[in-house]
């Protein structure tokens, strides 16, 4: 398994960085959308902004408390890099590409079947009835994600 060192407090730093600049990436893209469209992505979106604006000012704060040790500590921050990059990406994919020219079910099929796969193959873990069975639940999972927010939420997908 593939791992990475770096120092906590400054991966800290980057990721809510990252954080708040995909935010205000989504909330970009979606402006396009409909009224009904754009509702569901634009709360989740003020959520993810929300959560992720707590994390920046805890990352950029100066400590509050006394630090036990004043070397560099190193964690482990990522167990498994090829895995994260290739969720990481898939989810920037879909939200960019697959959801604005697929729609949500199609885009959404594809997208988790892709990550699913490809998580798979970078741990060696891929064949013929795992490919088939991520089919399956990506299939079933997008199918009543589609069917939940259309028939009971009446939310428009595209």
């Amino acid at each position: 398994m593939k791992s990475i060192n770096i120092n906590q407090r400054l991966a800290d730093k980057i990721i809510s960085v990252l954080l708040l600049l995909l935010c205000a990436l989504i909330l970009w893209e979606i402006r396009n959308f409909s009224e009904y469209g754009r509702y569901f992505p634009y709360i989740v979106t003020l959520f993810l902004l929300m959560f992720s604006l707590v994390y920046f000012i805890k990352s950029w704060a100066a400590p509050l408390r006394k630090m036990e040790s004043l070397g560099k500590e190193q964690h482990e921050l990522i167990e498994d890099l090829s895995s994260f990059l290739i969720s990481f990406g898939g989810v920037l994919v879909y939200v960019f590409v697959l959801f604005s020219l697929l729609g949500f079910l199609a885009g959404s099929i594809l997208f988790c079947i892709s990550v699913i796969i490809g998580v798979q193959i970078t741990r060696a873990e891929a064949n013929l009835k795992s490919v088939i069975s991520s089919f399956v639940v990506s299939s079933v999972f997008s199918f009543m994600m589609y069917y939940l927010f259309r028939h009971l939420f009446h939310i428009r997908l595209p």
